[in-house]
């Protein structure tokens, strides 16, 4: 057996990724123990939804502040997490693969750009903040000596 790792992207017919085939796919890998077995319903009926799932949180709601270089880390990132929660998924409890599954992911992001977001804003220099001259940070020197009685 090959370690070679090979992605199957299944051709767009219609729009829809993620379909009830989709989420059988789910239950079935959820039923099985075989690891073989799992790995081959993974790969060739779960991952592509998978794939445009996070594609497209991550675009339409801009989860751009990551601490990976490029958005396909993140994406890998985001699918890996919800492979780990794949197990937790339970049809009976009446939501369907979609919506949980895309609720996991928006959480994980939302999590993982404000976490991110907060960094980035921390190590801003404030020398930058104050030299930018679209804003104006400090008080008119001329204002400042200004009585409140010119204005009333």
């Amino acid at each position: 057996m090959s370690d070679e790792v090979v992605v199957v992207v299944k051709p767009k017919t219609n729009g829809m990724y993620f379909t009830q085939e989709t989420e059988n796919a789910i239950i079935e890998y959820n039923n099985t123990a075989d690891y073989e077995i799992k790995n081959k319903i993974y790969r060739d009926r779960i991952h592509y939804a998978f794939f445009k799932l996070t594609e497209n949180i991550i675009h339409t709601f801009k989860f751009y502040y990551t601490d990976v270089d490029n958005i396909s880390d993140l994406q890998h990132e985001v699918i890996s997490f919800l492979l780990s929660k794949i197990h937790l998924f339970n049809p009976e409890k009446g939501a369907k693969a979609y919506s949980y599954f895309g609720t996991i992911a928006k959480r994980y992001l939302i999590i993982s750009n404000t976490k991110n977001y907060k960094k980035r804003v921390d190590k801003a220099p404030i020398e930058e903040i104050e030299s930018d001259e679209q804003f104006s940070y400090r008080i008119d020197e001329g204002s400042a000596q200004d009585k409140l009685s010119n204005f009333i």
